[in-house]
């Protein structure tokens, strides 16, 4: 054949080797072993753990923070960070200090200020430096203790990951704050409400943790400080869903076009982490943030969640103040009638991407705001 008429014959087999192709994907999705390890990400461990337990090497103030661990209620061993806030680690004699801190010192803080439970999103730990950043902004410009936590089989963590592993171990985070702000009030014969010192923080798919945590929370009558949720998402089922691998290969959205394909794959999801339902339990306030510039996870999430929210709280629309900020994005927000439940806010920022938009200014003065610090 000649040379054109060959690469006409062979192109005609190109869209059979490309659905062929995406046929091995899809069966190769439906594992919940590759699951697990693409949601996740956890074995791209990095910065490499081996210097965890010296926060300051990774920019943190000499001192000002303590390395930890947390038993799990199912016996796994969590790897944690606890950075002082500014006004209490100010008051270390001599400043800076020029030896470690006690742990006394330390558990004394969580009953001076309100404490952020960090929760990252996947890959990389706890020392990664864009959330290092948000640690130093939380301790610095909200003055409050942060407990950051890296997930099973992430960090120097035991274990492997999955969705009721990681909400365990938020759990766990949760519960030696709140144990020591009990105890530290009946020392001093205060009457603390543990739950109003806890500020919840998802970052990306810690979200997902923060939201589900939340939820569990709710069920046992209890709802913290605030819920501040960065680059959040409806749930990873509408994620996979809309998700593009490496920016340019729709994973499935191709599925649209078969319904039942569609619903057979997102019933084999084994880590849906449904956000929004589990959001509707709590009567926290709540800050939505997401950067429209965000190409990791669509700000139409935040944009679904705060509709979601709206409307279980039977808010009409004209209710909802929207505020915009001539290069920075908008601000809306409502008010919950039920007389427990804290307002909800939702910031689309103009600008910030996937990962830097939690520690910026603008956010943390929303936080603050929202959490009344």
């Amino acid at each position: 054949m000649p040379p054109v008429t060959s690469l006409l014959w062979r192109a005609r087999w190109l869209p059979v080797l490309l659905v062929a192709v995406y046929a091995v994907l899809l069966v190769v999705l439906a594992l919940p072993a590759v699951q697990t390890e693409f949601l996740f990400l956890h074995r791209v461990n990095l910065p490499l753990p081996s210097k965890l337990d010296h926060p300051e090497h990774y920019g943190l103030a000499p001192f000002k923070t303590r390395n930890l661990k947390l038993t799990t209620s199912d016996g796994e061993r969590i790897g944690a960070w606890h950075i002082l806030p500014r006004s209490y680690y100010r008051l270390v004699d001599p400043f800076p200090p020029s030896h470690a801190l006690t742990d006394d010192e330390f558990e004394q803080a969580f009953i001076e200020r309100p404490t952020v439970l960090y929760f990252h999103g996947n890959a990389a730990n706890r020392a990664a430096p864009f959330r290092v950043r948000g640690y130093s902004a939380f301790s610095t410009q909200l003055d409050c203790n942060v407990l950051a936590i890296d997930y099973r089989g992430f960090g120097d963590s035991t274990g492997s990951p999955s969705e009721d592993g990681v909400v365990r171990d938020a759990r766990a985070a949760w519960d030696y704050v709140a144990g020591h702000v009990e105890r530290l009030a009946r020392d001093r014969g205060e009457k603390v409400e543990a739950e109003n010192m806890i500020i919840l923080v998802g970052q990306s798919m810690g979200t997902g943790v923060a939201s589900l945590l939340a939820g569990q929370l709710a069920q046992d009558g209890l709802n913290p400080r605030a819920i501040v949720l960065i680059a959040p998402f409806y749930s990873a089922v509408e994620l996979m869903l809309e998700y593009w691998l490496f920016d340019f290969i729709p994973l499935l959205q191709p599925l649209r076009l078969f319904p039942k394909l569609q619903a057979f794959f997102q019933s084999r999801l084994a880590h849906p982490f449904k956000s929004s339902q589990a959001l509707m339990t709590t009567s926290s306030p709540i800050l939505l943030n997401h950067a429209v510039t965000d190409t990791v996870i669509p700000h139409s999430h935040s944009a679904r969640l705060f509709e979601d929210l709206r409307s279980h709280s039977q808010v009409p629309p004209a209710r909802v103040h929207d505020t915009h900020y001539g290069g920075w994005g908008h601000v809306r927000s409502f008010t919950r009638d039920h007389v427990a439940a804290g307002p909800v806010f939702w910031w689309e920022g103009l600008a910030g991407g996937h990962n830097n938009l939690g520690w910026t200014e603008g956010v943390m003065d929303l936080i603050a705001k929202v959490a009344g610090l």
